[in-house]
């Protein structure tokens, strides 16, 4: 029985389609235009209507939407800048300046947090930094020349390769003066006198230089003491009679212990032009250590150590950096927004009135190039310098 009603069904509907095929055929109509509008309802009808063409739509098709501009990368984010020194030193102001002024000049205008992170001159913040911190450009860290002097003598607490950082920029002061107390003058050169002391956040500083060839090659009455935390507290300590020489850049904090009588400045890196260390401009009449050492006749390898020493904070005395493998499109931002800060006549005035009267900025791969040169100095100057480090016993 359902076998035969399903063969009537199938003829049923065969004979359907012939008669729908042979009939009369409407006439042919254009296809509709596409339409956004919603379809026409119409009034049900029990007759078949004889096919009509589609009417043209009268609602206007709604126009693509604009797409939307991308947010800038550092838009609603938070950068974590890593002081590589306590709180109030050199490094720490120059990290909280660019705290204050980079954003500014980010798109998205992120906000900085400053952390500190002291200890063994720099180098356990970078340590650290390399092998742990994700380069996402939401982690920089601000650090000095003499972490990189540190990588060049090959110091046991060197763990990093700076070499594989992406630097952003750094900025550099005029180079260091050597301060001593005016009641330790006479000491300095009086070999049965009670040692000058010399105080120091740690060996590898660039001033360090002057008194380590200043001992060796000129007879200085010199001894050190190692792991001040900070400029502030080195400041006190001077003041107080505890130390006697100490190395500093800054005129703002050299100023103030020349006019209260406490301290005379007997020497100068300099800086350089055409090849020569010449006298600061603000202080054009400190004798430069150079012209003393080389009025000695100090040449050869000890002189190619001692302006090896002295390069990386001539480029990159307080430097910024993005970990390893950070991306180049986050480095173009950093570098452009470092530029424009630099060209900035608030920061300018800033810098200028709290920290240096003279300073340089230089950019992402010219610090690059740089530090990588002073990197691969020979072998034979740079074991020199470790040499009069471990000979007055301020390395091992």
């Amino acid at each position: 029985m359902n076998a035969f009603l399903n063969i009537t069904l199938a003829v049923v509907l065969v004979a359907l389609s012939f008669a729908a095929a042979c009939g009369p055929q409407p006439p042919a109509s254009p296809s509709p235009s596409p339409s956004l509008a919603a379809p026409e309802v119409k009034p049900t009808s029990t007759a078949t209507p004889h096919p009509k063409p589609a009417a043209t739509p009268t609602t206007t098709p709604a126009k693509p939407a604009t797409p939307q501009p991308t947010a800038p990368f550092y838009q609603d984010k938070t950068i974590q800048l890593i002081a590589a020194s306590a709180a109030g030193g050199a490094t720490d102001i120059a990290a909280r300046a660019v705290a204050t002024f980079l954003p500014k000049h980010l798109p998205g205008n992120p906000r900085i947090i400053v952390r500190n992170a002291p200890g063994g001159g720099g180098t356990i913040a970078i340590n650290s930094f390399v092998e742990k911190v994700k380069p996402d450009g939401l982690t920089l860290l601000a650090s000095g020349s003499g972490t990189i002097n540190s990588q060049r003598m090959g110091l046991d607490v060197v763990n990093y390769d700076l070499r594989k950082v992406r630097f952003v920029a750094s900025f550099s002061r005029v180079e260091p003066l050597l301060l001593i107390r005016k009641d330790a003058v006479a000491r300095l050169t009086d070999p049965r006198a009670r040692p000058v002391v010399v105080g120091a956040r740690e060996a590898s500083e660039s001033w360090q230089a002057m008194t380590l060839w200043g001992k060796e090659f000129l007879g200085w009455n010199v001894r050190w003491i190692l792991g001040f935390a900070s400029s502030p507290e080195l400041i006190l300590a001077l003041r107080r009679g505890e130390i006697d020489i100490w190395g500093i850049m800054d005129r703002n904090q050299i100023q103030p212990l020349v006019d209260d009588g406490v301290v005379d400045i007997i020497a100068q890196i300099g800086i350089i032009q055409k090849g020569k260390f010449v006298p600061r401009p603000d202080y054009p009449d400190v004798p430069v250590m150079a012209d003393l050492l080389l009025q000695k006749g100090v040449k050869g390898v000890p002189w190619e150590a001692y302006a090896g020493w002295l390069g990386p904070g001539m480029v990159t005395d307080r430097w910024l950096a993005a970990p390893p493998g950070t991306p180049d499109n986050i480095m173009s931002i950093l570098i452009g927004a470092y530029r424009d800060m630099g060209n900035d006549p608030q920061f300018d005035a800033w810098v200028k009135k709290t920290i240096t009267p003279i300073y340089t900025v230089t950019l992402g791969d010219e610090v690059d190039a740089y530090v990588k040169e002073i990197l691969s100095g020979s072998r034979e100057s740079v074991d020199y310098a470790f040499q009069l480090q471990r000979k007055f016993g301020i390395a091992r």
